[in-house]
């Protein structure tokens, strides 16, 4: 089940904050185990079998977190080695254990059914069982349960600390309803899912067939190649933060804060500022799990560089078992270490205006180049995207070219049939080109759902909030008018085919 989906906002959602609250008025235990049901049912609309895998380790983890909080200190760090190695273990059997064999017998690994979330709630795990060892307090098994199978997070994060959800659910002020909550949750849910219906899914249809085109040795203009991924980056963006604002909103519904995962990361002007904004709980979590271990940067530039491309190349890996995925990871932590090397080598001056949109445009541009190997089937298939960008595609030119459409270098019939046509017959590119547009167009310039709405949880996020003026959110007339047509345009075109790009992860 998907958060888009009829069945979800309009039966399961109802059902499951209505049970959560009604049963909260006679017991909170209750109320907690009633959500915890409901989020394994959700998990179980997927795959029914694979419920048991969440099952056993919700179970495995607690017994652990229980005997760390027990133990002395050798003993307990050798739980919490134990308890991480046994859950990497299970997401290495399901998700990489094909890549591993494929490698030692050359051949491409086959396509793994991986259990739903199975990487988001790996890392919650292992972050939990870290937290047990450093503060050593012992939980209760109810909200541990919630805490890890909460159907908002569970998909596609954020990768969520006890620290942060844990102390909210044991909070029994939390299990009455709040209509403020409810209202700034429904608008956050619905700005959240217009980003994925209204313009993620509108930008689908120019990104698939390009990327499908360089898999199969098809040549293209790099017209069409950098169309194509420009229009992935801002698919992927709005589909991923899209996702992550309607889990923001959910929680509110149960009056629980989640962490912000996105803030506003095309406005980066390095590539330093954008993994602060892009996907945040990941960056905490590969921050503190990875390059704090490694030796961060407290071992001189060399170390760091080697720690900052070790820690993003795992971060890559962590996103699929291709070796595309490896291959973007690597190239940001060139990025990271080469953008560290500048700040070494400039000081501390302040950039100026020229300064600071040089360093947004080559930000961009270099994130685009990145996302060529995080969509493309395989690493042959980013190469013939990246010579096309590079002006080596070679595509070739027939007579039937028109003259309208040499003004956007493509010619006919090279891709699908669809992709050429696309809505207005021959000027498919002129709409792919204006809509890829007008989506980067709205990230870059129109305040972010947290800015309109003034979300806010745990760590503050003052260096990308700004002031939004007359279009903040509030609860009125003209907002609520002005959502219900939202919602209404997204309600016609929830039955069309849609993609949730994170869902694979």
């Amino acid at each position: 089940m998907l958060f888009h989906t009829s069945e979800f906002i309009f039966i399961f959602l109802p059902a499951a904050v209505a049970l959560h609250f009604i049963l909260a008025r006679y017991s909170v235990s209750a109320a907690i185990i009633a959500t915890t049901v409901t989020s394994l049912a959700f998990y179980t609309w997927w795959r029914p079998p694979f419920v048991l895998l969440p099952v056993l380790s919700i179970l495995a983890n607690f017994w652990i977190a229980r005997r760390i909080a027990g133990a002395n200190d050798q003993a307990a760090r050798r739980l919490l080695i134990a308890g991480i190695v046994a859950n990497l273990a299970v997401l290495g059997w399901f998700k990489y254990a094909d890549f591993v064999l494929s490698i030692f017998q050359g051949r491409k690994p086959a396509p793994a059914e991986v259990p739903l979330a199975l990487s988001f709630t790996t890392f919650v795990q292992i972050a939990f069982l870290a937290d047990i060892w450093r503060r050593r307090v012992r939980v209760e098994f109810g909200p541990y349960a919630m805490f890890v199978a909460f159907f908002p997070h569970l998909i596609a994060g954020p990768i969520v600390r006890w620290n942060e959800l844990g102390p909210q659910i044991a909070d029994r002020l939390r299990y009455r309803v709040d209509w403020n909550n409810i209202a700034l949750g429904l608008t956050i849910f619905t700005l959240g899912l217009a980003k994925k219906v209204l313009i993620a899914d509108r930008l689908a249809p120019h990104v698939g067939p390009v990327f499908e085109a360089a898999a199969n040795g098809a040549p293209l203009t790099a017209f069409a190649a950098w169309g194509a991924a420009f229009a992935y980056s801002a698919q992927l963006y709005f589909d991923f933060s899209g996702y992550s604002d309607m889990a923001v909103g959910l929680g509110l519904l149960f009056n629980l804060r989640l962490p912000i995962n996105f803030a506003a990361p095309f406005r980066a002007t390095s590539i330093i500022d954008l993994w602060r904004r892009w996907h945040i709980s990941l960056s905490r979590f590969l921050r503190d799990f990875v390059y704090v271990p490694l030796g961060g940067a407290a071992r001189g530039p060399a170390r760091r560089t080697f720690n900052l491309f070790a820690t993003m190349t795992l971060g890559g890996l962590w996103h699929g078992a291709n070796w595309t995925f490896i291959a973007w990871g690597a190239f940001h932590g060139v990025l990271l270490a080469v953008n560290h090397a500048w700040r070494t080598i400039r000081g501390k001056r302040a950039p100026s205006v020229a300064g600071r949109f040089a360093g947004w445009f080559g930000t961009f541009v270099a994130f685009v180049i990145g996302m060529v190997f995080f969509r493309a089937a395989d690493i042959g298939a980013a190469t013939t995207m990246l010579k096309a960008m590079a002006g080596f595609g070679h595509a070739p030119y027939a007579e039937e070219i028109k003259v309208a459409w040499d003004l956007w270098g493509i010619r006919v019939g090279y891709i699908s049939e669809n992709f050429v046509r696309g809505w207005l017959g021959p000027y498919w590119s002129v709409i792919g080109t204006l809509w890829t547009l007008g989506a980067l167009g709205v990230a870059l310039l129109i305040p972010d759902t947290m800015e309109l709405t003034d979300y806010c949880e745990g760590e503050p996020h003052s260096h990308w909030r700004r002031r939004v003026g007359m279009l903040a959110w509030r609860p009125s007339v003209a907002w609520l008018a002005a959502l219900a047509l939202l919602f209404g345009a997204v309600f016609a075109n929830l039955l069309q085919f849609t993609e949730f790009l994170y869902y694979q992860f």
